[in-house]
């Protein structure tokens, strides 16, 4: 394992991958740190769009709305996971605005991108899902997940993919223990 300092005094071990892996890691755009306030408010943009999603699909579960709500969150979990919440995150720039005058809490950013990879391929298997026409009880299943998931990062402050990348790399810094 090797230990890297960021700014803001973060420490944070990135597991020992060969050459070109540790160098994809090390490139990757962006701070080295996130703000927690920031990433809690855009969970919680993003929770509110899980809800209306929801109440969308059990109200008329024929509406498009859960796909373009999923293709848009699939989009945006996509451009957080590859460059952090701004500049290109609508939900990120919007939870970066909204959080701007509150204390900067930083957090390691590779649980975090780890935790956005995760949200997009919930969304993929929801655009999957609303394009192939499956049964409403998957696609409420997976809204559920989605929003619960959100909803434990935005009011709860736990962040399930953090949890799950601190155990498969042995990130200390990020073990909530």
């Amino acid at each position: 394992m090797k230990t890297m300092t960021p700014h803001h005094g973060v420490t944070e071990k990135v597991c020992s991958l060969p050459g070109a892996g540790r160098a994809l890691l090390e490139k990757l755009p962006g701070k080295k740190t996130f703000n927690v306030t920031a990433i809690r408010t855009r969970a919680g943009i993003v929770n509110a769009l899980l809800g209306v999603a929801l109440a969308f699909h059990l109200v008329q579960p024929e509406s498009s709305a859960v796909l373009y709500l999923s293709v848009f969150l699939l989009i945006d979990m996509l451009v957080a996971a590859s460059s952090g919440l701004r500049p290109l995150s609508p939900t990120g720039i919007i939870a970066s605005l909204l959080s701007s005058r509150m204390k900067f809490v930083p957090t390691p950013h590779l649980p975090k991108r780890f935790a956005w990879s995760m949200g997009a391929s919930l969304a993929l298997i929801l655009v999957t899902l609303s394009l192939t026409g499956s049964a409403d009880t998957w696609v409420s299943l997976v809204l559920v997940i989605f929003f619960t998931l959100a909803w434990l990062d935005a009011v709860m402050g736990f962040c399930m993919g953090c949890w799950i990348y601190s155990r498969l790399f042995d990130c200390q810094s990020c073990r909530l223990d």
